[in-house]
């Protein structure tokens, strides 16, 4: 496998962990940005608009990382 096919992956690989981080592991994320944490579960979660802007950004880059590195690889393999 050629190196940039593995450094992709690697870059891949990165992006695939923080999106986890920032939409499962959101209590470490916002002591990272500086923000507090997250209110105690209430009834209504509505209150705190950072949980659904990491949840969205998180899937999304997670979902990108896994994406640019299985078409790099699956290319190169091709």
């Amino acid at each position: 496998m050629p190196a940039y096919v593995l450094i992709v992956d690697v870059f891949g690989l990165f992006l695939a962990v923080i999106g986890f981080c920032m939409a499962f592991r959101q209590d470490l994320v916002r002591r990272l940005i500086g923000r507090p944490p997250r209110p105690a579960s209430s009834v209504n979660e509505s209150d705190d608009p950072l949980t659904y802007i990491l949840r969205i950004a998180g899937i999304m880059i997670m979902a990108f990382g896994i994406a640019i590195g299985g078409m790099v690889t699956m290319f190169s393999l091709a």
